[in-house]
């Protein structure tokens, strides 16, 4: 365990200093990138009702969340980039990669300015924020480059409403959607930075949510989860990054 720790608080060291090197630079231009879209054969629900009283739906939040942190450290603490690079660029996304779980989950009181403010909100105040920052989702079913999955970043707002007394219906809102594409290795008194793109929202990562707090709650029914499959189609799209 003891290891572990200082493995990872090394990984942590070294991917602060990586965006260190992520100010905003005035004056450069709009470099262009192509990416790969697999599309989803219908989307995915963003929002639904459970058969549980507010309070229960916090603890299956909070216990959900619990164990899909722990899944993701499992799935990603030793992956590799295997992506496009020379070895510094791929050792530094292997870092990226690898921080994958370390979100925050977030309740009003906790980091209010983490999560934008939104919890203070009049109506949210029993909501929930997944925080990322630096921290990434994990690589994505959707978004890829020259076949390699890209690290996918986003913030997950978590709105509870309750319907009535034994019903509440929770929706999921994504800010800051965007995915790594390259390391930017131009010269910065910063250091090295990582490029990325602003995505739209897939509803995977949004549905997975919903299904974890469902499995707490014994809920029946629930559709499954459609991810697109590697014969999937697949969109060209062509975004805008700074350099």
């Amino acid at each position: 365990m003891k290891l572990r720790n200082q493995r990872l608080l090394t990984k942590l060291v070294a991917i602060a200093l990586l965006f260190a090197g992520c100010e905003q630079r005035h004056g450069t231009e709009a470099e262009q990138v192509t990416l790969q879209e697999r599309i989803l054969s219908h989307p995915n629900p963003t929002s639904y009702e459970f058969d549980a009283a507010l309070g229960d739906v916090k603890e299956a939040i909070k216990t959900g969340y619990d164990k899909w942190r722990e899944e993701q450290r499992k799935k990603y603490r030793e992956k590799v980039w295997k992506g496009a690079g020379d070895t510094k660029s791929k050792h530094l996304l292997t870092l990226a990669l690898q921080l994958s779980g370390l979100t925050q989950l977030l309740w009003k009181g906790d980091g209010d300015s983490l999560a934008k403010g939104i919890l203070s909100k009049p109506g949210n105040e029993n909501d929930a924020y997944i925080y990322g920052g630096d921290t990434p989702v994990g690589e994505s079913e959707v978004y890829f480059k020259d076949g390699q999955p890209l690290i996918y970043y986003a913030d997950f707002h978590v709105h509870l409403t309750a319907a009535s007394p034994k019903m509440t219906r929770v929706e999921i809102h994504t800010h800051d959607s965007n995915v790594v594409t390259g390391v930017n290795e131009s010269w910065s008194p910063h250091g090295t930075s990582f490029t990325s793109v602003k995505v739209e929202a897939t509803t995977i990562e949004e549905y997975e949510i919903l299904v974890g707090i469902g499995e707490q709650l014994g809920a029946k029914g629930m559709p499954p989860l459609a991810v697109p499959g590697p014969d999937a189609p697949v969109k060209q799209l062509k975004l805008s990054r700074e350099r």
